[in-house]
């Protein structure tokens, strides 16, 4: 049985970590779509600056320019709120594989306790019968 504990903790340890490379994975990419977002944000801002500065030239692209650039912080904000929807789902996988692996290592906790305890009980058991013998050895 000792066993079947042991190989149990392993197969779920091994399940929690790569619970755990998923959740980074989805948080890096999370982090990705960010950084892309901000990176629009500032090229949208740029873009206005250079409007505002030659307004004859920007006149004729600008409004072309700012519908694609809002589309695309739509897109990238839709991604984002999906992402983070992948991210907590990733988390619950995390943290119920994490409650298994804590529910095999309690249980293997537990059977060692109880291994123990029965140890030392027979040892106990081996002293006080060498103990009465001496007893009865000297009366």
């Amino acid at each position: 049985m000792a066993r079947n504990f042991k190989t149990l903790i392993k197969i779920n340890d091994w399940q929690v970590d790569e619970k755990r490379r998923i959740l980074a994975d989805q948080l890096r990419q999370q982090a990705l779509l960010q950084d892309r977002l901000s990176a629009l944000e500032q090229e949208i801002t740029q873009e206005q600056e250079f409007a505002q500065a030659m307004p004859t030239e920007a006149g004729l692209t600008y409004a072309a320019y700012a519908e694609v650039a809002t589309e695309r912080r739509e897109n990238l904000k839709k991604a984002i709120i999906l992402q983070s929807h992948g991210v907590e789902a990733a988390r619950e996988r995390l943290r119920e594989a994490y409650l298994e692996l804590k529910k095999y290592e309690i249980a293997e906790e537990r059977r060692e306790a109880e291994v123990a305890a029965e140890f030392a009980k027979q040892d106990q058991a081996e002293l006080d019968e060498l103990g009465i013998v001496n007893h009865q050895r000297k009366d």
